[in-house]
């Protein structure tokens, strides 16, 4: 369980970067005075604010990983309350569900 916890508490580092990334990038962007850029721009930007949003949901998804760890409910789906299997945590290391359930 300790490596599942590092493997979850190393992605949450990455994601919470990627955010953090992605904000100063969109924070810090400069306005194209010319208005076929500034479409140009407005698309990266909702490209970026995509991005965001699923580093996010990612995000979330660990955390929950991680506050299962800590209660012993790691592993567990959610749904039929069998375990999941060792190789779909090793794939997806905060699911919440059987492959089954998914």
């Amino acid at each position: 369980m300790t490596d599942k916890k590092e493997q979850l508490l190393a992605l949450q580092a990455i994601l919470q970067q990627k955010i953090e990334k992605i904000d100063n990038d969109l924070h810090n962007r400069k306005t194209s005075a010319k208005f076929d850029e500034q479409v140009v721009d407005r698309q990266n930007d909702d490209v970026l604010q995509s991005l965001k949003n699923q580093a996010q949901l990612e995000l979330a998804q660990v955390e929950r990983a991680l506050i299962k760890i800590n209660h012993n409910e790691y592993g567990i789906c959610e749904k039929c309350h069998t375990a999941i299997s060792a190789e779909r945590l090793d794939a997806i290391p905060f699911t919440t569900l059987c492959k089954a359930c998914a």
